[in-house]
This record gives structure tokens, sequence and C-alpha cells, in this order.
């Protein structure tokens, strides 16, 4: 395998659904190039305007209390989405939070600047035994702890929207322009079971794969999609809210932050912002993994972000990544490993077994390292 790196961010050749030019930039680059006019600009006004007349068609036609869902983590971008819709777009939004298992404190906090924005919030939990088991599996067999947090971030929503006759869902940003993906999925503004299935971080692993092992049907009920009737019976639709304005999670923040929405005091493990992932305990686990599959890591997915806005140079970007990529806190691992009731022995054996040899190899202390110099 002839392993690259794009010429303009730190992504590898290896991450999936990436895709190169002839010069070496891959597709994530040339998006960024288009959103922030150094390419053939995307038309911002004429989206604009497609989103406003959707948004006039949900008000003609609520039935409903609330006339569109907005699913938030606390995260700094789901805030401000919460705020948008409310302040911005005089929407009446209901705010859903998919619970998330290993919560922290801070993360509490901040899910908990929701009230100064002032809507109605439904924070919904599933059977922590279930939680539990679901999260053994993501992380055995998917190398994912959270696969059960993407589906749930999706399949919620669409629950409740049925339940009280919403029929509009805003999400954030569409992950295959901002981070790279099939070119004909781009432009795309709805997200569906389709896409949830291709791109939602399902892994290759369904819902029915996970039946089986004190797991049945009934519990998995809110974890799957409603059915084609009634979402359609219901007319429920998801966008994306960063396909018709510029997304910019810098600006975001800086926002939420008058709303007393926190910062971390350092970035988590692994990571360089110090504005993402707050909610997530083990988050660096998940990263961990993903190093060790494709040669990046959290800390790369920030730090692209921050080149292609022309916020930090690539080489100085280099430097900091190749220093913290797939880093994890050992204190993490041990309290995972409480959390999922296993040995570090089983936990390490699990994550070595996601290891990409043709990328990496163990040093004499028993390291993994990549076989390649970052360049």
């Amino acid at each position: 395998m002839k392993f690259s790196y794009c010429k303009t961010c730190l992504f590898p050749n290896t991450k999936p659904d990436i895709y190169f030019n002839k010069d070496g930039i891959c597709d994530s680059c040339l998006s960024a190039q288009k959103k922030h006019g150094f390419l053939k600009s995307i038309n911002w006004d004429k989206r604009k305007k497609e989103f406003e007349k959707i948004i006039k068609l949900t008000k003609t036609q609520s039935k409903s209390s609330y006339n569109c869902i907005v699913p938030v983590s606390g995260g700094k971008d789901s805030t401000w989405q919460t705020y948008a819709m409310k302040e911005i777009q005089n929407m009446k939004p209901l705010a859903v939070t998919f619970d998330q298992f290993d919560q922290t404190e801070q993360g509490k906090y901040n899910l908990d600047v929701l009230k100064s924005i002032g809507v109605d919030h439904i924070h919904f939990t599933i059977n922590p035994k279930i939680v539990k088991n679901l999260v053994k599996k993501g992380f055995e067999i998917v190398g994912d702890p959270y696969w059960i947090n993407h589906v749930g971030m999706f399949t919620v929503p669409f629950h409740f929207a049925c339940k009280f006759k919403i029929s509009l869902i805003i999400y954030g940003e569409n992950p295959i322009f901002e981070y790279g993906g099939p070119e004909k999925d781009k432009n795309n503004f709805i997200l569906d079971k389709k896409w949830r299935q291709q791109f939602g971080g399902m892994r290759g692993m369904r819902e029915e794969d996970v039946l089986g092992d004190k797991i049945n049907s009934d519990d998995l009920r809110m974890l799957t999609f409603p059915s084609k009737e009634e979402i359609k019976k219901n007319k429920v639709q998801a966008i994306f809210y960063g396909h018709f304005f510029k997304w910019e999670p810098k600006e975001h923040t800086e926002f939420v932050k008058k709303l007393g929405w926190k910062l971390l005091q350092r970035p988590q493990e692994g990571s360089w912002s110090k504005a993402e992932n707050i909610d997530m305990q083990f988050i660096d686990i998940r990263e961990r993994i993903k190093f060790l599959k494709y040669g990046y890591g959290r800390a790369t997915d920030q730090l692209n972000i921050a080149i292609r806005a022309k916020q930090i140079k690539r080489e100085e970007a280099l430097k900091i990544a190749s220093e913290i990529d797939g880093k994890v806190k050992e204190e993490n691992v041990r309290d995972f490993c409480n959390y999922l009731n296993i040995s570090e022995t089983h936990y390490q054996g699990i994550v070595d077994s996601f290891v990409n040899h043709e990328l990496f190899l163990k040093d004499n202390n028993g390291n993994w390292r990549l076989k390649f110099d970052r360049k």
C-alpha cells in the first residue's frame, strides 16, 4: 500500500471515504476552499433562501406545540443550533438529548446551558444494562464504544418527531462535506435511514447484528428507525443546518461562551481542542483505536479544521498532531475496564486486534509506532 498525506491538511489516504485529486489535495480541503470562497464559492444566499422556504412551509403545516426538533449533546455546536433555531429562525424547538453513557460533570454543566436559551428539553435514557451491553459490543466488534450513541442520536429524535407530530429535525454540519466522503453526497442535505447506515458511524454493524446475548428487539425499539409509513404519515424530515449556512465551529464556541458554556481547562488526551468532546470521558479510547486503524486520531481531525480556516499553519499542526494523536489517559482505561467489568489484559487484546499492520509495528518497548514519518 502506498501511504501518503494530503498536501494541505494532515489526512492520510487511509481515511475511509477520502479522495485525493491529481495535485494530492483531499476532498475535505477542496470542500473547505469552496466553503470559505477560496475556490468557486458556494452560493450561500441561494441556500439561505432555500432554508427559509423550508422554515416557512414547516411553520404553516405545523400541528404541534413545537415545529422542529434539535438533537443536542450539550456541545458547542448543538447548543448554538438550538439558539439559532429559536432566536434567529423564530422557531419553537424541542431539544432532544440521547443520554451519554460516560457523561462528564462539565458535560452535564454545559447541557444545562439550554435553560438559559429557554426551550423544552427531553433527555432520553435507555436501560443502563442494555447500554453497557451495547457499549461492550461496539468496543469488541467494531472498535467503537460509542456505537450506541451514533445509533441513538439519529433514531431517538425521529421517534419523538413522530410522537409529537413534528415534521422537521435540525442536525448540524454535513460530515461528508466537512470531513470528506463521496462527491455525490456532499451537497445532500437530507438525513434519513439510508444516510445513517452509510455515514452515521455504524461501522458496518446494524441493529439486528447485536440481537441475542440478553438483547431482544424490544430493547432496541428506540434504537431503530420508525417505520417508513410512520415517518411518511407525520411528514418527518431531517436536514443539515450546515448545508444552508457556513459552518463555523470557532464562532459557535465564542457565542455559546457568552451563554455560560465552558471550555475544558486542557484538551482531552489525544485531542487538541478545548471545545470538543467535553462530555465524553472515554473519547480517547475510541480515538486510540481509530489511530491504530487508520494512522490518525482526533487531534488530526481538529487541527485540519483549523488549517482549512487559515487559523494554523500545516507545519505547526503536523508537529502537534505527531506528539498527541492516539494518546490515551491510563486512568480512563482503568475506569473503562471497571465500567465493562473486563480486565486490562482483555482491553489491550481488543485494542491490538484493530491494529493496521501495514501502518504500525511494535518497537523494542512493545509500543505501536507508525512505520512512516508523518509529513
